[in-house]
């Protein structure tokens, strides 16, 4: 078993993230907002509660990653692969999902205001209640 580097908490708003290892990492309530993660590849790290506003997150591999409450407001998640990853209570508000790869994640709670889930994988993924301005349960989200 190998141990997470901690990141938990920290302050990396703004920083272009593409040469960092991202493996291993808990970022949990990490401010990551604004930040370049666009085309890298994340292995097993922990996201829960972390600010990713605004970010750049286009192309990358986020699969199977843990992003519950985490907060993706405004971010660019154009053809992202977020397949397997918990997005239960995640902030998606306004979010360019144009592309992405949802299949098999795990929606709950998840504030989806202001995104367009028509060009957007949602195979097999499991809906229970998301929030558009009120909460509703629902299915499906296209």
């Amino acid at each position: 078993m190998s141990l997470m580097k901690d990141y938990r908490k920290s302050n990396l708003a703004g920083q272009d993230l593409r040469d960092m290892d991202l493996n291993d990492i808990d970022f949990r309530r990490a401010d990551l907002s604004n930040t370049n993660l666009s085309g890298v590849i994340v292995k097993n790290c922990d996201f829960t509660s972390a600010n990713l506003s605004g970010a750049n997150l286009s192309g990358s591999d986020f699969k199977g990653s843990n992003l519950r409450g985490a907060d993706l407001s405004y971010s660019n998640l154009r053809n992202i692969n977020l397949e397997g990853s918990d997005l239960s209570a995640t902030k998606l508000y306004n979010a360019d999902l144009d592309g992405a790869n949802l299949a098999k994640t795990y929606i709950r709670g998840t504030d989806i205001r202001g995104v367009d889930f028509s060009n957007v994988n949602l195979k097999d993924a499991i809906i229970k209640l998301i929030y558009d301005g009120k909460y509703k349960r629902v299915s499906s989200l296209k």
